[in-house]
C-alpha cells in the first residue's frame, strides 16, 4: 500500500480551513489542521508533515513567523511550505519567498488552484529525492570501488613481498650454481638451469606487468585507447614467446581467421592474451597442449584459449574472476590469483565479455568477445 503524503493546513478562518481540508482528504492525502500559527507549529513538530499550507495573517503568530520556526527546526527544515494569502502586494509575496517558502496561493482560490499547487510541489520534492538517492548511490558505489581498490593495492603489496621471492630465489640459486660449479655440470644440466632462469624472469615480468596494469586501471584518467593493429601477428608473437619458453613441456597451437587489421588497445590485449595463455600452460600437465584462436563472428572479435589441464570445479566458477581467488584444485600450483581478475577488468574497460567452459580433469576453454572494428578496404 502506498504511503499517503501528510499535509498540515494552518488557517484561522474556520470555513476556509475546513474547505481546504475536505478537498485534500477527497484527493487521498493524510490531513491535519490548526487554528493559528502557534498551534500549527506544535502540530507540525508532532506529526512531521510533508507539506504545510499556511495563512499569512493570523493571531498570536503570523505565517512568516511560522515559516521561520519551521526552517530553523532540524526535523522540519525540508518540509514544503506554501503560503495562503489575500495580500496582493508584491513586497509581501517576495518577503515570504525570501524566507524560504516554496510557493504561494492567492485568495480567493479554487480547489484546482490548491490541488495543483500541492501536487506540483510534492512531485517536485519526489523528483529531488529520487535524484538525491541516485547521487547517494553513485557516491556509495564510488566509495565501495575506492575501498576495493585500496584493499587490492594492499593485497598487491603482500603478493610482492611473498610471491616475488620464489622466482628471484630460483634465478639467484641457478646463477650461483652456474658460476661456482660450471665445470661440474653437464650440458643438459646447464641448459636446465638457464631455462629455469629464463622461466623465472618471464614469471617476474608477467607479475610486474599485472601489478602495474592493476594500479593503472585504478587511476581515474585510465582510458581504453584502441589503435589499428594486425592482431593476428600481435597474438602470434605472444604465442611464439611462450612456445620458446615452454617448448620442452607444452605445445601451443595458434590459428587466426582474421583477414583485416582491427582496432584494439595493445596494452589491454596483451594482458588478456598473456594471462589466458599462461594460465592454460600453468594448469595443463607436462606435455599438455594449449589451443589459441582468433576469429570474427558478426560484429564481434572472438579470442579463444583452450587447454587440456586440471579444469575448474563448478563451485569455483562464480568467484573465478575475483582478485586473489583460486580454484581449490590449484592450491599446489604457484600463482597469484590475479590473472583472470585482470582479464575481467580489462574486458569491462572495452565493453567486452568472457565465457568459461570447463570440466575437471578434461580442460578449460575461455572465450573472449570484443566489439569489432576493422580497418577499411582500399
Amino acid at each position: 500500500m502506498a504511503v499517503k503524503e501528510r499535509i498540515l493546513v494552518i488557517e484561522d478562518e474556520v470555513s476556509i480551513r475546513e474547505e481546504i481540508v475536505d478537498w485534500l482528504i477527497f484527493e487521498g492525502y493524510d490531513v491535519f489542521q490548526a487554528r493559528n500559527g502557534r498551534e500549527g507549529l506544535a502540530v507540525a513538530k508532532q506529526e512531521r508533515p510533508d507539506l504545510i499550507l499556511c495563512d499569512v495573517v493570523m493571531p498570536e503568530m503570523d505565517g512568516h513567523e511560522v515559516l521561520l520556526e519551521v526552517r530553523s527546526t532540524p526535523e522540519l527544515v525540508d518540509t514544503l511550505f506554501i503560503f495562503v494569502t489575500a495580500m496582493v502586494e508584491k513586497t509581501n509575496v517576495r518577503q515570504g519567498m525570501n524566507l524560504g517558502a516554496d510557493d504561494y496561493i492567492m485568495k480567493p482560490f479554487t480547489a484546482k488552484d490548491v490541488l495543483d499547487a500541492v501536487r506540483s510541489r510534492l512531485a517536485h520534492k519526489a523528483t529531488r529525492q529520487q535524484e538525491l538517492q541516485i547521487q547517494i548511490g553513485s557516491m556509495e558505489d564510488a566509495l565501495q570501488d575506492e575501498r576495493r581498490q585500496a584493499m587490492l593495492r594492499s593485497q598487491l603489496v603482500g603478493m610482492f613481498s611473498h610471491d616475488f621471492r620464489t622466482p628471484l630465489a630460483v634465478i639467484t640459486m641457478s646463477a650461483s650454481l652456474l658460476r661456482n660449479y660450471e665445470d661440474r655440470l653437464t650440458p643438459d644440466r646447464k641448459k636446465e638451469k638457464f631455462d629455469q632462469m629464463i622461466s623465472s624472469t618471464k614469471q617476474l615480468t608477467q607479475m610486474l606487468d599485472d601489478v602495474l596494469f592493476v594500479v593503472e586501471m585504478g587511476n581515474i584518467d585510465f582510458n581504453y585507447r584502441p589503435v589499428w593493429l594486425n592482431l593476428s601477428e600481435f597474438i602470434r608473437k605472444i604465442v611464439v614467446d611462450y612456445q620458446d619458453l615452454f617448448s620442452e613441456t607444452h605445445q601451443i597451437h595458434f590459428v587466426s581467421r582474421l583477414d583485416k587489421d582491427v582496432a584494439v588497445d595493445p596494452k589491454v590485449m596483451r594482458q588478456i592474451a598473456s594471462n589466458l595463455i599462461s594460465n592454460g600452460i600453468k594448469y595443463s600437465p607436462r606435455r599438455g597442449e594449449v589451443w589459441v584462436s582468433l576469429d570474427r563472428v558478426d560484429d564481434m572479435l572472438v579470442f579463444e584459449v583452450r587447454d587440456n589441464g586440471l579444469g575448474i570445479p563448478e563451485e569455483s566458477i562464480d568467484t573465478l574472476f575475483e582478485p586473489f581467488q583460486r580454484a581449490e584444485n590449484t592450491r599446489l600450483i604457484r600463482g597469484t590469483g590475479l590473472g583472470l581478475a585482470i582479464v575481467k577488468q580489462a574486458l569491462d574497460l572495452c565493453g567486452g565479455r568472457i565465457e568459461v567452459s570447463s570440466q575437471e580433469d578434461v580442460g578449460s576453454e575461455f572465450t573472449i568477445y570484443l566489439p569489432l572494428q576493422t580497418a577499411p578496404s582500399y
